[in-house]
């Protein structure tokens, strides 16, 4: 039992060490892939963050996104809502930054953290 033990907490601790890659990972996206992180004076994106955040023994996980306050609001600007086209500094930038790196990574995502958790 306490080798199953210990390797359960091997898992957890590596699953977590999955979730940081995996989140960096989405990052680097987002500088490569459109739609890129809009960049006007480089706050927003310079205003990225991930941290750990454990609050049991057995719930781990990362939060992250951008701190700039107008984060949201950069994100949800839309042509349409604005009733004009947007001019975006930044070419192959545009809203739905985020969102869309997160939906098209979703496989890789997953995979990264399931190979950081590889069971010994």
């Amino acid at each position: 039992m306490d080798r199953l033990d210990k390797e359960i907490m091997l898992i957890k601790d590596r699953t977590s060490k999955g979730c940081l890659e995996a989140v960096a990972y989405i990052r680097r996206d987002m500088d490569k892939t459109p739609p890129l992180i809009p960049v006007k004076t480089n706050n927003l994106r310079s205003s990225w963050f991930s941290t750990p955040v454990r609050d049991s023994a057995d719930r781990f996980g990362v939060k992250f996104g951008f701190s700039a306050n107008y984060a949201a609001f950069v994100h949800e600007m839309l042509d349409e809502v604005y009733g004009k086209k947007i001019n975006w500094t930044r070419p192959g930038s545009g809203p739905k930054f985020f969102e869309k790196a997160l939906d098209r990574n979703y496989n890789e995502i997953l995979q990264i953290i399931a190979d950081y958790a590889d069971v010994k």
